[in-house]
């Protein structure tokens, strides 16, 4: 009498509780020698993980572009980036990550500098790193605060100094690769 009172009480907590069930939780009841009532995630929710972060790229890349208030772009569900146009260039965005949250924008351009770095290209990175919001390197670009180291033939990297190492944002540089009559400047930083 009394396994029979646990089950159907059992039965009313499971069944009370799938009225009321999110949507990312169902309560299922399995009849095993044990009786035990487990709990399953639904297909939606598969997905969790041992993230840090968030890594859902497309909602957080359209936070931060919504933000900047840029409407126009094409998402790309292979890569989890966005790509727009930008004052005659071409930007590919993305922001989010699992163990490291990353903020990142590549800019196509053909201002082409020679292996120098002329003013009108570090008036195109600044501008780019300025709009979208790369404060460390929007400040320490105008203040001319970096080092140019040449990485090869084709690239050279802006270095810049972490002032606030407390804060577990990581501003290394932005690298500068040079591509037949292109230059691609990767702007990027990330939170441990």
């Amino acid at each position: 009498m009394k396994k029979n009172f646990c089950y159907a009480l059992i039965l009313i907590i499971a069944l009370s509780c799938s009225e009321k069930k999110t949507q990312t939780e169902n309560i299922i009841i399995k009849n095993s020698k044990s009786d035990t009532v487990s709990k399953m995630k639904n297909d939606e929710s598969e997905n969790d993980s041992d993230c840090v972060f968030d890594d859902n790229y497309k909602k957080i890349t359209e936070e931060w572009l919504n933000a900047l208030e840029i409407k126009k772009y094409v998402w790309d569900s292979k890569t989890n980036k966005a790509s727009l146009l930008y004052n005659g260039d071409s930007l590919t965005v993305y922001k989010g990550g699992c163990n490291h949250f990353i903020s990142s924008v590549e800019i196509k351009t053909d201002i082409y500098p020679n292996k120098e770095l002329d003013s009108a290209l570090i008036r195109k990175i600044n501008d780019v790193a300025c709009k979208f919001k790369f404060d460390n390197y929007c400040k320490k670009l105008i203040e001319g605060r970096f080092k140019k180291n040449d990485n090869g033939d084709s690239s050279f990297f802006l270095e810049f100094e972490d002032d606030d190492s407390e804060d577990n944002l990581v501003s290394e540089g932005i690298q500068i690769l040079e591509r037949e009559k292109n230059t691609i400047i990767t702007i990027s930083e990330y939170y441990n």
